[in-house]
C-alpha cells in the first residue's frame, strides 16, 4: 500500500544491541562527516560514501594531517564521472569510534584544495554487519544482526552488482501516468536529490518531460564534460513512500557509465535507513527532515 508523506511520524529503532555507535555531522553538502584516524594520523574528517566500495585517503590532505600511508600499487579507479589510475596502500589500520580495524585497503586520490573532506569510508567497510543511518540523532549504529525495527519501516531489495559492486534500491519516477522503473545507486557522496544518467534517460524518452528549472555542469576526473537539466519532478517513489515536487537532475551528454541513476544525501536524508547487505535488504522509514524543503 502507498504511504502519502504528508504528516510526520518519527519512530525510532532499538538500538540497545547496536555493537558500535560512530557519531558524524551532517555537512552542508549533505555528506556524513565521521571523525576518524588513519595509521596514528590526526583525527580526520572521513565522509562515509555508500556510493564507494573502498577506504581513500585524499593525498591532498595527508600531510597536513600527518597522515603516514606507503602506497604498494597502481591501480584502475572507475568512478560516475570517469576513470583514472591512483595509488593503492595495503595493510592499514583504520579508527573508528571506539574499534580499530585492521589490514584495510586504501585508494590515494589528489581531490581540489577546497574539499575539506580527508577520506571517505565505503560501504563495503561494513559490508558483515547491518548498518543504520540515523539523520535525526546524527549516528551510525552497527550491529552483529538485524535490530528490533519499530513500526513504520518499509523493506525492499537492495541489489548489488557483485561482491564488491555499489547498492542500488528500484524507484519510480512519474511521467505524467506512467509509472518509470529505475534502478538508482545509493551515493551518500552525491549531495542533491535523483541523478539520471543519460542511457536511461534516453531509454525512457524522460528530455522534455518535465519542468526545467535549471542546468548543471560535471566534470569527470578523466576530462570529461557532461549537461543535466535540472527538473521539478512532480511524483516520486521509493519503497512505497512517495515524494512530490522533487528536483531532479537528467543527463542529457552521452558518456559511457552503467549506472543508471544515483540517489543523494538530500534525498536519504529524509529517511532513516538500515541497510543489512549479507541478505541484500534495506528498511526506509521517514524521518523528521521528510517535509523539509529541498
Amino acid at each position: 500500500m502507498k504511504q502519502t508523506l504528508i504528516l510526520l511520524c518519527i519512530l525510532s529503532a532499538n538500538i540497545s544491541n547496536a555493537q558500535e555507535t560512530i557519531p558524524f555531522k551532517l555537512g552542508d553538502d549533505n555528506r556524513i562527516y565521521m571523525k576518524g584516524i588513519v595509521n596514528q594520523s590526526d583525527t580526520l574528517d572521513l565522509v562515509f560514501d555508500l556510493g564507494a566500495n573502498i577506504t581513500v585517503i585524499n593525498k591532498t590532505r595527508m600531510k597536513k594531517n600527518n597522515v603516514n600511508i606507503k602506497f604498494d600499487t597502481l591501480v584502475s579507479n572507475s568512478g560516475t564521472n570517469g576513470s583514472s589510475e591512483e595509488e593503492k596502500s595495503f595493510n592499514n589500520q583504520v579508527v573508528l569510534g571506539k574499534q580499530k580495524y585492521k589490514n584495510i585497503d586504501i585508494l590515494g586520490i589528489s581531490y581540489p584544495e577546497d574539499d575539506l573532506m580527508d577520506g571517505i569510508i565505503g560501504w563495503n567497510f561494513f559490508k558483515d554487519k547491518i548498518v543504520q543511518i540515523n539523520y535525526e540523532s546524527k549516528e551510525l549504529l552497527i550491529y552483529d544482526k538485524l535490530p528490533e525495527l519499530s513500526k513504520g519501516y518499509n523493506k525492499c531489495k537492495l541489489k548489488l552488482v557483485d561482491d564488491d559492486g555499489l547498492p542500488y534500491v528500484e524507484v519510480i519516477v512519474y511521467k505524467g501516468k506512467k509509472k518509470v522503473k529505475i534502478w538508482a545507486m545509493l551515493d551518500t557522496g552525491y549531495n542533491s536529490e535523483l541523478l539520471v544518467y543519460f542511457k536511461e534517460v534516453k531509454k525512457n524518452d524522460l528530455l522534455n518531460k518535465f519542468q526545467v528549472i535549471g542546468e548543471a555542469t560535471s566534470y569527470g576526473t578523466d576530462g570529461s564534460i557532461s549537461k543535466q537539466d535540472k527538473i521539478l519532478l512532480p511524483k516520486f517513489s521509493i519503497s512505497g513512500f512517495e515524494i512530490y515536487n522533487m528536483p531532479s537532475y537528467l543527463n542529457k551528454t552521452e558518456f559511457e557509465t552503467d549506472i543508471p541513476a544515483i540517489l543523494g544525501g538530500n534525498l536519504l536524508k529524509r529517511f532513516h535507513i538500515v541497510l543489512d547487505f549479507e541478505k541484500k535488504l534495506i528498511y526506509l522509514k521517514p524521518n523528521i527532515n521528510i517535509n523539509s524543503r529541498f
